[in-house]
């Protein structure tokens, strides 16, 4: 009998690394929503402990797995079981990411966006582990295993589709036509993972709906804490063309076709009709769509060639794309709130109204004398509007238009001296109305490359098509400058680290992430092609 035979996971393995990745997804949404809501803050906040706990507990048991693999079939054989060995590099892979990014921070400063390389690697460390869980569970007869192996699909799908968080919390922080190729690209790779590991006539479709169930299970937990939730997934149709196409032969160009298709009806008409804020026009269906076709089109060609022939002409074209992003990366619109100095705390009340925004702020007494009103800012996915903000005793108000809908960071800008200081909430704009408020609001001092780069004139490039419609002042800063800044006070020093960190992190990320995404998938994808469910008609 070979060594992959006599290894079987135990069933609490399973459950305690199922338990302990769910919880890593999830503090990945609540850090999120975490720092829209409240900015940065320390590393030892509750999202960040689900997540770092979550991916510890997990390595804790297939740890124990290992050594009693070891000690029942010699170390050889913890090496030469491969669901095994992918689980345990992926764990370290995941928990190394956390000491990576931070190092990413101190060197080119916070970023506010998902697609920087440390997020990028964690993601497809947990979307390893999962393919890793998945392939063990794939010749698993007890009962148990055919809904585990549904739960397991559902986390691989659900790390793979976390690339796209910041569109799908109305957070966006590049142009909306990247937003269903990512979320094609992703999904695409996660269900075909899946459908390798089992022959069920649904297999895709029911990890995709137990995806959506998971998500909204995360929605009400958020909702529960106070923080705003994730739109709902909505996978189950392109999931439900790709489970038809495979079982009924169909080439990987009509396959790609049809998932490319089916996930355009889905989203389209639901964020423009339903969603807050992230919405598309036809330039974003046309291109965005001929996008998600090219990127779906590698996935599932990959998935049916026979020889590494179409690896390889697949890996190439996936290089060719990725160092053609990098050496024309599309701008970051993001921007970190919440970065700096201590600088006290505010009273901020902020109302929407028939699309005008007023926000009013109270000075404590203690500071009144000393703090000027500079001005009221909003600021959404790389749009800046400002307007004035007026002083009276020690309170301070200023009203802005803004588009009726979308999540809008409104600051206001004061000085004390020779410092500039800031503080801001956030505010959803549904039908021209909305409200947000704060009674001890932090307020802080931006470091120096932020005031440095807010004050740098600059050509700005095409406004985000989302907030045109109530545009009334243009742009004065540059809207991806603003997500590179040091830690506390440090400092940028040269501009090729500003360029790099922010406008370069999209391609940065590329370049870093779909060479380790093809690897991942082809490890995961040699790991579960041998151990497939025999055809099931389910």
């Amino acid at each position: 009998m070979s060594t992959t035979k006599q290894v079987t996971v135990p069933p609490w393995v399973v459950a305690i690394a199922f338990a302990g990745a769910m919880s890593a997804l999830a503090g990945g949404y609540w850090d999120d929503a975490w720092h829209t809501e409240r900015g940065r803050d320390d590393f030892f906040i509750a999202p960040h402990i689900a997540i770092y706990a979550g991916i510890a507990t997990a390595g804790a048991a297939l740890t124990l797995w290992a050594l009693l693999v070891a000690r029942d079939h010699g170390t050889q054989a913890v090496w030469g079981h491969k669901p095994l060995a992918l689980a345990l590099l992926s764990v370290a892979v995941t928990l190394v990411s956390g000491p990576i990014d931070n190092a990413w921070h101190v060197a080119f400063g916070r970023d506010a966006v998902i697609w920087s390389p440390p997020h990028m690697l964690g993601i497809a460390g947990t979307l390893a582990l999962g393919a890793a869980i998945l392939a063990e569970l794939a010749g698993r007869r007890e009962p148990w295993a055919r809904p585990a192996t549904s739960v397991a699909g559902a986390l691989v799908l659900a790390s793979a589709c976390f690339a796209t968080v910041e569109y799908d919390t109305d957070v966006p922080q590049f142009d909306v036509v990247f937003y269903l190729p990512v979320l094609g690209f992703a999904a695409a790779a996660a269900l075909v993972l899946i459908r390798a590991a089992t022959d069920a006539r649904w297999a895709a479709t029911a990890a995709a709906a137990t995806y959506t169930v998971f998500i909204a299970v995360v929605s009400g937990f958020l909702g529960l804490v106070d923080f705003p939730p994730p739109a709902l997934p909505l996978i189950v149709l392109p999931a439900l063309v790709l489970d038809l196409g495979s079982r009924r032969g169909w080439p990987p160009i009509l396959v790609a076709f049809g998932f490319t298709v089916a996930l355009h009806l889905v989203y389209v008409p639901a964020r423009n009709l339903l969603g807050d804020g992230v919405r598309f026009d036809t330039e974003d269906v046309v291109l965005g769509g001929l996008l998600t076709l090219a990127a779906t089109t590698v996935v599932f060609a990959v998935v049916a060639g026979r020889s590494m022939q179409a690896v390889r002409v697949a890996a190439a074209a996936m290089l060719c794309v990725t160092i053609a992003l990098w050496l024309t990366p599309p701008p970051a619109n993001a921007h970190d709130p919440g970065q700096g100095e201590d600088a006290g705390t505010l009273a901020l009340d902020i109302r929407v109204k028939g699309g005008r925004a007023t926000l009013v702020g109270q000075v404590p007494d203690a500071s009144c004398s000393r703090t000027e009103a500079v001005a009221v800012v909003a600021r959404r996915g790389g749009v800046e509007l400002r307007g004035p903000l007026r002083k009276q005793g020690c309170s301070v108000s200023g009203t802005l238009a803004l588009p009726t809908r979308g999540r809008w960071f409104l600051y206001a800008e004061l000085r004390r001296g020779r410092d500039s200081v800031e503080s801001w909430l956030p505010v959803s704009v549904e039908d021209g109305r909305g409200r947000a408020s704060a009674e001890d609001r932090y307020a802080y001092i931006p470091p120096p490359a932020i005031r440095e780069h807010l004050q740098a004139p600059r050509r700005h490039r095409a406004l985000r098509r989302n907030a045109r419609p109530a545009l009334r002042h243009p742009p004065t800063h540059p809207s991806r400058a603003t997500r590179c800044s040091g830690d506390g006070g440090h400092r940028m020093t040269t501009s090729t680290v500003i360029v790099l960190a922010s406008d370069g992190s999209f391609g940065v990320s590329m370049l870093f992430f779909g060479p380790v995404a093809l690897l991942l998938l082809a490890l995961g994808a040699l790991t579960l092609r041998d151990r497939r469910r025999p055809r099931e008609d389910v």
